[in-house]
């Protein structure tokens, strides 16, 4: 008979003991998120409330990349639970961002898509981001300027550059992402970007990409369309 209570387990079956004992490792993805949301709710142990997360927002990945409102959407997952898991899937991105403080994310992308993978592509509804970087081609800043369709371009030009001067930016990246999509160019993505481009050039800041985030990887516009970024 299996036992709901994580605390009546053998010691060396418990993922915090395991974790002291063994190392982080050792243990599954199931038994690391359980750690994290320290209780179960009733007639489910932490750990199989760890792996119903999991499966539904597909991996840790997918966590990583999940609001507030529906991680609040699983029973037995309250504001405590909400705050640190939110609190770690945090840690984890800011540790992927460091790298590209120091370091120009043109010239080095590998590390630019991996942070933007992993903040971005299980998404369940599109973003604009505006990604801030200095003369050296650092990152400073990241803003997300629109959630969900946005059709007026005409919205696009005026919060981006407005963002830009705010931030002191001396150039930009955009990225948004297609949920549940590929990472392909549409004639909008086109139209617009290049409208972005030449309001930006307006106010002497280069636009130095595009990038798309789609559920099977990410798409450089620059490497498609360079003549835009010129």
């Amino acid at each position: 008979m299996k036992r709901a209570h994580i605390k009546e387990w053998p010691a060396d079956e418990r993922p915090r003991e395991m974790l002291l004992e063994k190392g982080p490792e050792a243990l599954s993805d199931a038994a690391l998120l359980a750690i994290i949301l320290r209780t179960g709710r009733q007639g489910q142990n932490a750990i199989e409330l760890a792996r119903e997360m999991i499966e539904k927002f597909g991996g840790l990945s997918g966590l990583l990349s999940t609001r507030h409102e529906d991680l609040r959407e699983i029973k037995g997952v309250g504001k405590a639970k909400t705050a640190h898991i939110l609190a770690a899937m945090e840690i984890v991105k800011r540790q992927l961002k460091q790298p590209l403080r120091k370091t120009n994310v043109i010239e080095n992308p590998d590390s630019l898509f991996e942070y933007l993978k992993a903040s971005m592509q299980n998404l369940n509804r599109e973003e604009f981001r505006i990604l801030h970087l200095n003369k050296s081609k650092h990152l400073i800043g990241e803003e997300t300027l629109f959630r969900g369709t946005v059709d007026e371009s005409a919205i696009y030009v005026r919060e981006i550059v407005e963002s830009a001067i705010r931030k002191k930016a001396s150039a930009l990246i955009f990225v948004h992402n297609h949920p549940n999509g590929q990472a392909a160019v549409s004639g909008e993505d086109k139209l617009l970007t290049n409208e972005l481009i030449n309001a930006c050039k307006a106010v002497h800041i280069p636009v130095l990409d595009h990038v798309i985030i789609g559920q099977d990887g990410f798409l450089s516009m620059r490497r498609i369309y360079p003549e835009l970024f010129v």
